[in-house]
């Protein structure tokens, strides 16, 4: 709530009278009225405290409606609902499995191997076209494993279209320079590859789905390639929104929060698994608000954006790991997910 539309009760003091009373009486009057005022200056010096409360949660949230799949496998007792047409870099597919007498199943896209998790209708799993993914037709197999040891599968063709990423020059101030160091990328990518090894087999999101972290413009898209003071070239995984310091950061969805400090580019960092594979990243915060282990609610605060890390000004980048790989936030928080 804005200091505007609060109303602020202050004593009033009358010293309208104040010769009528003895002279010491009048002095410590004065005195209290002086203090007063000094107190009523200093409370609303304090009270921004108040804008570092999360925007507030909608009351009912509504479940999303379960859209018709895009296609339909079945063969040999099994059938898969694929929830997506072709893809395009940096998206990703929902595959929805059913069959009597499963015990496991995965599927195999290009060089990697998704595990179906089960869910109260079947088996669900989400395949990445991943950002540097060639733009090409691909097979997509489903293997699905037996209680009795038989193995059935599936068969299927994927198209991933070329996103047509943009190129953008990007400054680093002086003092931040030496954050342009690939080697310095490749440390921090590599850890943030351990913290989200895991595959959590229950998801944490709530009714609803995932939203934006903040309210505001986007400055800078997902995907881009990122020329730092025109020397080297990196990839944009996120999304970056407008934001001044210290606006408040409220988590996409409920989750786990598995990383909450300082890395060198994204400065302060707060990670938050929400299972089934799907993480939340949230960077340049100025001040976190979380810990390590820490169950998270969507729209809790999880800090106050900020500046720091490899940034050339004040501004929040969110960005989304799913399977180990960076995807389109965006497009992401459009997808229907069971449970939403």
């Amino acid at each position: 709530m804005s200091i505007a539309s609060e109303s602020l009760l202050v004593p009033v003091i009358d010293l309208t009278n104040t010769a009528q009373t003895h002279p010491h009486h009048a002095r410590q009057i004065r005195r209290l009225g002086a203090g007063v005022i000094l107190t009523l200056l200093l409370s609303l010096l304090l009270m921004p405290v108040r804008a570092q409360e999360a925007p507030a949660e909608p009351e009912d949230p509504q479940p999303r409606p379960r859209p018709q799949p895009v296609q339909t496998l079945s063969a040999d007792g099994l059938t898969a609902n694929l929830y997506f047409g072709a893809l395009t870099q940096g998206q990703v597919g929902l595959v929805h499995l059913t069959g009597d007498g499963i015990r496991s199943a995965r599927a195999l896209l290009r060089t990697r191997e998704y595990e179906f998790q089960p869910g109260p209708d079947g088996w669900y799993t989400l395949v990445v076209a991943d950002i540097d993914a060639v733009a090409r037709d691909y097979p997509l197999s489903i293997l699905a494993q037996r209680e009795d040891g038989q193995l059935s599968s599936l068969e299927a063709r994927l198209t991933i279209n070329a996103a047509g990423f943009l190129r953008q020059g990007f400054s680093v101030p002086a003092d931040r320079a030496f954050l342009t160091d690939p080697e310095v990328e490749r440390y921090e990518f590599a850890r943030i590859d351990l913290m989200t090894l895991e595959r959590r087999p229950d998801w944490l999101w709530e009714l609803g789905g995932f939203q934006l972290p903040i309210g505001s413009d986007f400055t800078s898209g997902f995907g881009q390639y990122r020329i730092l003071n025109q020397n080297s070239i990196t990839r944009h995984t996120g999304w970056d929104q407008r934001a001044p310091v210290g606006t408040p950061v409220g988590a996409m969805a409920g989750g786990e929060v598995v990383f909450a400090g300082q890395l060198d580019i994204r400065g302060n960092y707060v990670l938050i698994d929400h299972g089934w594979g799907v993480y939340s990243g949230y960077a340049h915060l100025s001040q976190i608000n979380v810990a390590v282990g820490q169950m998270i609610e969507r729209g809790q605060l999880l800090g106050l954006s900020g500046n720091t890390g490899r940034s050339s000004g004040p501004h929040l980048h969110w960005e989304i790991n799913v399977h180990g790989e960076w995807v389109d936030g965006v497009a992401f928080l459009e997808m229907w997910l069971p449970g939403t």
